[in-house]
């Protein structure tokens, strides 16, 4: 049940799953709702449940703190029977919709729902059940079940980041969910390849540790760069990978990731204009040439076969410097569990 309620705006608390000295309010976002209320006023659609004689918020934080600071003595609420459950809940919409996906105001709801779980004796939720909970699903393309979202996966690469202290939350600030998720996901898959390594007896606990510190650094210089503009959405997840080598090489450490890394390289070569949407557009080009007549189009034809002798040209300049007995690679190779770091 709801019911509208005016009521002063100093008995109106936040969420209390909110971390506001953590995550403070985006000052962004109260310009301009301030400017908005200055106009028009507060919207209303603020939601809050009653508890004791205040009010504390699920949704419309910064619709009331732009009112407190534009001297408002009271505001209108949506007041209903809310549990913790469903105040977290809100949380997480409230960040989505209002927050245009800011990384660090979706952790915040994200960390704030494993530390309720957490204090209730739950036991831990994987990924895709805290997805769930808190709406952030998708569905796949063959439609068999759902999946978490990019900002779940983010979120839930982040959060083991931070609390093993190799990231910061500020070395996050302002990043968007979708590079978050390229550059964590790809940062946390690193160190858990430098555990099964430990685990795996070819590499000891004091080389671990530094090959740690090299992936979270290449991290946070990755987010650097992109933030800078010198790095592209679709390169973070190797960027990522070749800072970690570039550290570990002026560290002359040897780290347990080539093999991997070569690997994904490798399988992303066999794709070009195999199996990626290049080739596809080929084929369909292969199969229209019987019917080419124009002098324009025969010489967009002879510009795509300009272009595929070039790429075959850059590929055997590559394939020199790889096979090169001049390039020695092996300061990158898996790291024996007697090395000395």
């Amino acid at each position: 049940m709801a019911e509208l309620q005016t009521v002063p705006v100093g008995s109106i608390d936040s969420n209390p799953f909110r971390q506001t000295e953590t995550y403070p309010y985006v000052e962004r976002k109260i310009e301009t709702l301030q400017r908005s209320i200055a106009k028009v006023g507060l919207w209303e659609g603020v939601i809050a449940r009653q508890s004791g004689n205040r009010f504390q918020l699920a949704f419309g934080h910064h619709r009331i703190e732009a009112g407190r600071r534009a001297g408002l003595e009271s505001a209108t609420l949506i007041v209903r029977d809310l549990t913790d459950e469903q105040m977290l809940q809100f949380m997480g919409r409230e960040n989505m919709e209002d927050y245009n996906a800011d990384f660090l105001v979706m952790l915040e709801t994200w960390e704030a729902t494993v530390g309720f779980f957490d204090a209730r004796g739950r036991q831990k939720l994987q990924t895709i059940e805290l997805a769930r909970f808190l709406g952030w699903t998708g569905t796949r393309a063959d439609r068999k079940c759902d999946i978490a979202s990019h900002t779940a996966r983010a979120c839930s690469a982040a959060a083991p980041l931070i609390q093993a202290g190799y990231i910061a939350r500020d070395d996050l600030r302002d990043l968007s969910v979708a590079a978050a998720m390229d550059i964590l996901e790809q940062a946390q898959k690193r160190i858990d390849q430098v555990d099964r390594a430990v685990s795996a007896k070819k590499m000891n606990p004091q080389a671990a540790r530094a090959a740690k510190r090299d992936v979270s650094r290449a991290a946070v210089r990755t987010v650097q760069d992109y933030r800078e503009g010198s790095v592209r959405k679709r390169d973070l997840r190797g960027q990522v990978d070749v800072t970690t080598y570039r550290f570990a090489q002026e560290a002359k450490r040897r780290v347990p990731l080539f093999d991997e890394f070569a690997r994904d390289l490798a399988a992303s070569i066999a794709r070009m204009v195999e199996k990626d949407s290049a080739a596809d557009r080929l084929a369909q080009m292969v199969q229209a040439l019987p019917d080419v007549t124009l002098d324009d189009d025969k010489q967009a034809i002879a510009r795509i076969d300009f272009e595929l002798g070039a790429l075959a040209e850059r590929v055997a300049i590559w394939r020199k410097r790889i096979t090169s007995p001049e390039k020695k690679v092996t300061h990158l190779r898996v790291a024996n569990h007697g090395d000395e770091q």
